[in-house]
Formats: structure tokens, sequence, C-alpha cells
């Protein structure tokens, strides 16, 4: 395990811990290194507790060493792509490519087609709301109710949505609303009474936003977050945020866009909602709306290291700083206060951010 450097940054403090490894530095259950350099999820409940999912399993970091769980340990399948806290009980629940897994107790229960009421085996995201698990898979949403333990369905046949591919879920504390962003279906709301609110594409047209900022970017959204009364939604295709009451979309071509790549597979607000980080395969991008700021973080693409590209007011700026992110491709994104934690397709690796 690599010891944490700090490297000073006007208007950033980025302190970077990276992982590089695939496989375990010494056998057993117990190691030094994270199972695969694929993180695709992260959940950090403290600085002593911070799990992941990766494409060979789970693994939770208690600030020393880590602890791998795979199928033998009963968990649904090896690929986690989503991890979500259950704030009443503690528990965990893991979003994975065999039905979903309940860790609790130190055992896990595990939940598929073959033996509960989930519709598809093949889990994207996970979001606890209670008295409700909502879970975001391949073939449409399955709600599971955690006191009765009944599964209900929802898809193209009791939903407003054209397409049942759902990729992302989250909740709003708040309000206990619940969003998804589905793949060819835009945005969906859950309201706490149990309304279902469709927020497509309203271009109407599949390639191009016709026009800025009259809802969703695209059709296809992959990933959203809420903070407060924001929703940030990501696309293949560029950045979504909706206030309540205002749409903002960016693409990479916007004279207002700080953003590297219009390919994002996570966003995620800081928990004071100041920040929305940007999961790209270009890089993490970092986007204060009330500043109007961005800051992409990246491999250096003339040398060794890694760079800070800014972009504010108009105006476009490199620093190069002598840390490296794990990867440019970014999977998954959590955040504990100001510190962010991001799983790229090359390892994992931990930033202070001070704004």
């Amino acid at each position: 395990m690599r010891i944490p450097r700090t490297v000073m940054i006007p208007g950033w403090c980025v302190l970077v811990l990276i992982w590089h490894v695939v496989v375990p530095a010494f056998g057993g259950q117990f190691m030094a290194k994270i199972p695969h350099r694929m993180v695709f999820a992260i959940k950090v409940l403290n600085s002593g507790d911070v799990w992941i999912g990766t494409e060979d399993g789970a693994a939770r970091f208690d600030g020393r060493q880590w602890e791998v769980f795979r199928t033998e340990d009963g968990l649904a399948h090896n690929v986690v792509t989503s991890i979500a806290l259950d704030p009443e009980d503690k528990s965990l629940w893991f979003g994975t490519f065999g039905g979903v897994s309940r860790y609790a107790n130190g055992r896990f229960e595990t939940f598929s087609v073959e033996n509960s009421g989930l519709v598809n085996n093949v889990v994207y995201g996970v979001s606890v709301n209670r008295p409700y698990l909502w879970v975001a898979t391949t073939n449409g949403i399955s709600r599971f109710a955690l006191t009765s333990r009944e599964w209900k369905t929802f898809d193209d046949t009791n939903v407003d949505m054209h397409e049942v591919w759902i990729y992302g879920v989250d909740t709003k504390e708040l309000t206990s609303e619940t969003w998804f962003a589905i793949w060819g279906s835009g945005m969906l709301l859950v309201k706490p009474d149990g309304e279902f609110v469709s927020y497509p594409d309203t271009d109407g047209i599949f390639d191009v936003d016709l026009v800025r900022n009259d809802g969703p970017l695209h059709e296809i959204q992959v990933s959203v977050s809420t903070v407060n009364n924001v929703v940030y939604s990501g696309a293949y295709f560029g950045l979504t945020r909706f206030d309540g009451k205002y749409w903002n979309t960016w693409t990479i071509k916007d004279p207002d866009s700080g953003l590297p790549s219009d390919f994002m597979n996570v966003v995620k607000q800081s928990p004071d909602g100041k920040v929305v980080a940007i999961g790209t395969d270009k890089g993490l991008c970092l986007y204060n709306h009330d500043e109007g700021k961005w800051t992409t973080f990246r491999k250096n693409r003339n040398g060794p290291g890694g760079e800070l590209v800014i972009f504010q007011n108009g105006t476009w700026k490199t620093e190069t700083v002598p840390m490296a992110p794990a990867g440019d491709f970014i999977w998954s994104i959590d955040f504990q206060g100001n510190t962010i934690w991001v799983g790229t397709s090359s390892g994992l690796y931990t930033a202070q951010l001070k704004w």
C-alpha cells in the first residue's frame, strides 16, 4: 500500500492515495490491496469503514487493510455494481450481476430471480428509501418492502417509460423522493406518495440537444445524484442539473462548460451540495455551480504526474501536479466530508478537497 502524499494547488488541496494492483498481495480473506482494479462502486461510512464493489467481489477497508467478500461468502455475484446503506438498521445492500445481497451481522442474505420477486438478476443500482429498497435492473425497477418483504415490479407496462434498462437510482433524504436514470427514457421521479413522474428529453431528437435547458439533456441517462433540492444526472452525451424549477444542461461544445468529455459513468454530489463530481472517460471533473468553476483531475498528457484543467469565466488554465490519478476512466465516486474516493478502471484513489 502506498503512503499518501500531499500536493498543494491554488484553490484545491489534493491528497492522493493510489492502489494500482489487480490481485491480492497474499492469500486469505484479509489482504493489503483491493481485489480487482475495476472499482464499480464505493460506499464510505467513515474513515475506518469503506466498502467498494469490484469486478471480483466486494471489499471493506478498516483503515488498515482490506477484507474481501465473494460468492463463497454468500455474495450474490462477484461483479458488484452498487452499494447502499439502510440508515435505520445500518445493513448494507449490494447490487450485483447475480441479484442483490443484504449484509448484516457478518452474514449475507441474497435475493435473485430464482428465489424472490426480483425482476432481473443484472442490477446496476440500489437505494434504500424506507420502507422500501429500490433496485435498478436491466428489465425494470424492483421495489422490496423491507418489513413485509414483498416485491413489486415497475416497467413499461405500469409506468411511463419507453425503455426498461435502469442504470442509476438515488434517494433525496430531505423529501424522501427517489430518482432513476434510465437508458432510453430519461429521468424518472418517484414521489413520497408513490406517484411516478417521467422526465424525458423534451426535444424528442436522439442525437441532438435542440434546445438547451429545457429538460434532461438526453433520453439515455446512466447516473443520478440528489442533495437538498438539486438533482444531477449524467449521460453518455453530457450533464443535466435540475433544482426543482429550472433545468441546466452542458456538453463539451457549450461555451460555459468545462467538461473534459460528454461520456460519463457517474455523478455524485458532495454532502453539502457545493460540488458535483463527474466521472468521465477522460478524468474526474468537479463542478461548483455557484462559482461556475470546473476542475478536471487527470493524468498529465505531456509527462509524468497529473494535471488540473480549470475553466472559469471563459478562461482555461492547466496546472501540473506531482501525483497522477489511478486512472482517467472513472466508474465510481463517494464523499466523506471534503474527502473524495474515486474508483477507476485502473484502481482506487482518494483526494482531500478544499473549496
